[in-house]
């Protein structure tokens, strides 16, 4: 995701908001709030990393599995404030109903001549998605967490390019997956994901999950029938 992405972590102030003084000296777990994919899609996803790496070969590719929409990276946080975490997302997810989120296209970060990122985006669910993201930024913001200063853009990362490439050759073959057959996903939860980063690649473990609770996931596939 993705990234780094996002440059987020925790700061303590003056503001009454701040972090309390007794998480400094708490176990750190370094961690990031995300939307997951589902193993199907994961697949299809898997397939396109496949076939650009077939052009990409200085590109780090995310494993299968490891694939999420991040929505809100905190970087590294005192373990005793995970549940202060869960409470906002709880909140946040139980305002929301369940909604499809369609996946294509693919970019990258920050342009085609100089790529760090190669990223597939979110054709539709975007808005559903900005909406959420916003919605944990500023929950989580009143706890003393800094807000994002850049503009959120919901995408998935496929891969990390750490030496300087020019893939605006490539331009044609990435519009070959405006499209991705299947690549659709029923979000109905949000999840806290501990991410701990080892020499064989990055390890994410979900740490709670909330789901929304507006309506039933039964009743919102039974509607879509």
């Amino acid at each position: 995701m993705t990234l780094a992405e996002f440059t987020n972590g925790l700061f303590v102030g003056s503001n009454p908001n701040q972090i309390p003084a007794e998480s400094v000296n708490q176990e750190k777990i370094r961690c990031f709030v995300a939307i997951e994919i589902p193993d199907a899609v994961q697949a299809l996803l898997a397939s396109v990393q496949e076939e650009l790496g077939k052009n990409i070969r200085a590109a780090s590719w995310v494993k299968r599995g490891n694939i999420h929409l991040t929505l809100k990276f905190l970087g590294e946080i005192a373990s005793n404030q995970i549940n202060e975490v869960k409470n906002v997302m709880e909140r946040v997810a139980s305002a929301r109903p369940p909604f499809s989120m369609e996946i294509g296209g693919i970019g990258v970060f920050p342009n085609l001549t100089r790529p760090r990122i190669i990223w597939a985006g979110v054709k539709t669910g975007a808005d559903e998605i900005v909406a959420i993201a916003n919605a944990v930024d500023i929950g989580l913001s009143r706890h003393g967490y800094e807000r994002d200063e850049k503009q959120y853009r919901p995408h998935l990362t496929l891969a990390r390019i750490k030496h300087r490439i020019n893939v605006k050759p490539l331009a044609q073959m990435f519009r070959q997956y405006d499209t991705i057959l299947g690549a659709t996903v029923v979000v109905n939860q949000i999840r806290v994901v501990q991410s701990q980063l080892r020499p064989s690649g990055a390890v994410y473990t979900p740490l709670e999950t909330c789901r929304f609770k507006s309506r039933s996931t039964t009743e919102y596939n039974r509607r879509r029938l």
